[in-house]
C-alpha cells in the first residue's frame, strides 16, 4: 500500500521545506506509519523525500482510531492515540516532520491556473468555507436554544415515527386535492 501514497506524501513535503529538511537529516532510514487500516512505509532520501523500501522499518509509528478521529475533527491526538516502535528518536522526529506538514492548495491552484485565478478560486473557496461555517453555527445555536426552551417537546421515536406519517398523510391527501382541483378546472372549461 505503501507505493501509491508516497507520491502524495512526498507533494507534502515539498511544500513545506522546514520539514523537508529535517527529515533528511535522517537519509537512509526506514519509516513505517499505520493509520486507518493503511501502511505506508519509506526510507528517507538525501532530500528528505520518502523512497520505495521492502527493508524492516527503523521506525514505526501507529495512529490508533483515536488519533485518527481527532485529527479529523481537527484536534490533536494525545501521547496514549500514538505508539511508536524501534528507533524513539528517530519516530519521534518523524512524527514532529510529519506533524508540521501542511498542504498549500493555492500553490497547487496557481500551477494549474496562474497565480491570479488561484487567488480568485482561493477567495471564493475561502468566502464559501465561512459562510457553510456561519450556517452550521447558526442551526447548532438554533437547536440548542430550542433545546433549552422549558416548553420544547422532546419526542421519543415512536411519538416521532407516529408525527412522520401524518406528514406523508397530509402530504398524499395535498395531492389529492390538487388532483381533483385540476380536474374540476379542465370540466369547467370544456
Amino acid at each position: 500500500m505503501s507505493a501509491p501514497l508516497l507520491p502524495i506524501i512526498n507533494h507534502l513535503i515539498q511544500q513545506n521545506p522546514e520539514q523537508q529538511r529535517a527529515l533528511a537529516k535522517f537519509a537512509g532510514k526506514t519509516v513505517q506509519i499505520n493509520a486507518a487500516g493503511l501502511r505506508l512505509q519509506g526510507r528517507i532520501g538525501a532530500q528528505g523525500f520518502l523512497e520505495t523500501a521492502n527493508t524492516a522499518p527503523d521506525t514505526a509509528l501507529t495512529f490508533h482510531n483515536s488519533a485518527v478521529q481527532k485529527i479529523l475533527q481537527g484536534h490533536k491526538p494525545g501521547v496514549g492515540d500514538i505508539a511508536v516502535e524501534g528507533d524513539l528518536m528517530l519516530g519521534m522526529a518523524v512524527l514532529t516532520a510529519f506533524g508540521g506538514l501542511r498542504y498549500d492548495a493555492g500553490n497547487d491552484l496557481a500551477r494549474l491556473f496562474g497565480s491570479n485565478a488561484a487567488e480568485n478560486i482561493g477567495e471564493r473557496a475561502a468566502a464559501i468555507g465561512h459562510t457553510i461555517k456561519q450556517i452550521g453555527r447558526s442551526i447548532a445555536e438554533q437547536i440548542g436554544e430550542f433545546a433549552r426552551e422549558p416548553e420544547s417537546p422532546v419526542v421519543d421515536q415512536a411519538t416521532l415515527l407516529e408525527w412522520l406519517d401524518e406528514v406523508d398523510k397530509l402530504r398524499d391527501d395535498v395531492a389529492r386535492l390538487n388532483a381533483r382541483l385540476d380536474r374540476l378546472e379542465k370540466d369547467i372549461w370544456l
